[in-house]
Order: structure tokens, then sequence, then C-alpha cells
């Protein structure tokens, strides 16, 4: 280590970095592209319906989270969180936005909500609207909204995001109002996944005053399989944190150690294991 932390210190750096607090952005190629777009797509005066369309693991909530710190004076953001205890908060912010959406007759936008565009928040942004509209059914509701609300006087930018094909034929309904779906796959070719990996412990080496060593990801690459953006940061949450917490597991009496050796094709059988530990150190 660069300085000599405390087990208080490094616990509380593992608990900011496996709750995904850490910062850490990787810019591949396609993300750039997408990035652009919505930049393009927030300078513009025009009402819009955006759909950004990917697999689980895409990377599309960091993106989004990304757009929504750039132009945090310009939007509203609804983003859920499954694993919050504050699972009601997605009911409050929906009503505050859409307060008659839970009156089947009630069929325009409240004049109140059009004028939010005063203050300048004219970009809404719905990070998963899977876990929104299966709130109570609420497809249907929530896309005749939305379309009312893209076609007010507020001119509003609505950016969406869905893994639901069922969501997306709603969506692919909406008529009458300029529309766009981005496809984000978030996937790594395999032989740049190492400058993933490096980039993340470096990025968190200075972010924290560490010097955890990177894990040999030579065999990575070997087993010939691109990877979800999403899945290789988890990754290198993990093995960031089991080693800067000194956790590592024993099979068949053997450590097994990460960092030191490559990866083989047994490790998805281990590193659930492992993730559970670290967690349980970091957070007992």
């Amino acid at each position: 280590m660069k300085r000599n932390l405390s087990l208080s210190k490094k616990r509380q750096i593992a608990r900011t970095v496996l709750e995904g607090l850490h910062g850490f952005q990787h810019r591949w190629p396609e993300r750039t592209k997408v990035n652009e777009a919505l930049d393009s797509i927030a300078k513009s005066d025009d009402a819009i319906l955006v759909m950004l369309r990917g697999a689980a693991g895409a990377g599309i909530s960091s993106i989004l989270e990304e757009f929504s710190l750039k132009f945090y004076d310009e939007v509203i953001v609804v983003t859920p969180r499954i694993y919050s205890t504050r699972l009601n908060i997605i009911g409050q912010v929906l009503h505050a936005l859409f307060p008659f959406s839970s009156f089947p007759t009630y069929k325009h936008v409240p004049e109140s909500l059009i004028q939010c565009r005063q203050a300048a928040r004219k970009t809404i942004i719905f990070d998963d609207l899977d876990i929104i509209s299966s709130q109570n059914n609420m497809e249907e509701v929530i896309f005749g909204q939305l379309y009312q609300l893209a076609r007010s006087r507020g001119r509003y930018k609505i950016i969406m995001s869905t893994r639901n094909r069922r969501l997306l034929e709603y969506y692919s309904k909406v008529m009458g109002v300029t529309s766009m779906v981005i496809p984000v796959s978030g996937v790594i070719p395999a032989f740049d996944v190492s400058t993933v990996v490096q980039g993340f412990y470096d990025w968190c080496n200075q972010q924290y005053g560490t010097d955890v060593q990177s894990p040999c990801m030579s065999r990575f690459s070997k087993l010939d399989q691109d990877m979800p953006i999403d899945r290789i940061i988890y990754a290198c949450e993990t093995l960031y944190c089991s080693e800067l917490l000194k956790t590592h597991l024993r099979f068949n009496g053997k450590t097994i150690n990460f960092t030191d050796a490559p990866f083989t094709y047994e490790f998805p059988d281990h590193f659930s294991d492992l993730r559970h530990k670290v967690e349980h150190k970091a957070f007992s």
C-alpha cells in the first residue's frame, strides 16, 4: 500500500467500491457514440422520446448517470433501485410527475407539470422503465402520459431505458412525436478486457491512495469471450476489495489467489463465494 491504512479505513474503501460508488467510467467506442447522441439531444430544443435498449449489464444505468450529472440542472431523474428499502419512492416520484396517472379517465398532462419548463428542467430520465412500469401494470398508462408530455407546450425530452420487449412494442406504437431508439450492447471485446481492468485498478489506487496489484488478466482474453462492461466492473470490484482486505478462498486445501494466478475456466464457480466473503468482511 502507498499508505499504512488502518483496517477500518480499508473496510470503508471496500464498502464504497462494493456499492459501486467508486466513480470509475470506461469509455469504449460504443459508449462515446451514445454519449454524443445524448449530448446532442440535451442541447436541442425539440421534444423527443428516446429509448436506450440493451441487455442487463450493458452499462445503460452508468451512461444515464453520467449524462444526468453533466446536465444536472436540466433534468428530472426517476431512478428506481430494487435493492433499496425505499422502493416506495418510485411511486412518490411518479405521482410528482404524473399526479393523476392513477385515474384512467384523466387524459391530459397537468398544467403544473408543464410549468416545470420555467425551471429549465426539460429532460426527464427514466432509468429502467421495466421496474417502474411493473408497478401496478402501468405500461399503457405511462406511455399515454409520456405521449401527452412530449406533445405539450413544455417540449420535453424524455429518455428511457428498457430490456422489456413488451415495452418496446408500446414504444413503437407512439405516433405523432419524434422518437429515437439507441441500442447499447455494452460488450467489451475479449482482447480489450485487460485494458478495462488495469484502468479500474489505476483509478481506485489513485482515488484511495492504495497500491493494490491488478490480477493476471491474460487468461481472461484466452477464454475467447467478449464480456459486458458491468460484468467486468463487478469482477474488478470484488477482486480489488479481496486484495485490499486480504480475503481469499480455500479450495481442496489450497488458497485460491486471483491476483497472482491466471483466471481459469473454474473461476466463475468460486467467484460468488469470494464476493460473499469480501462483502461480509467489509460490512460486518
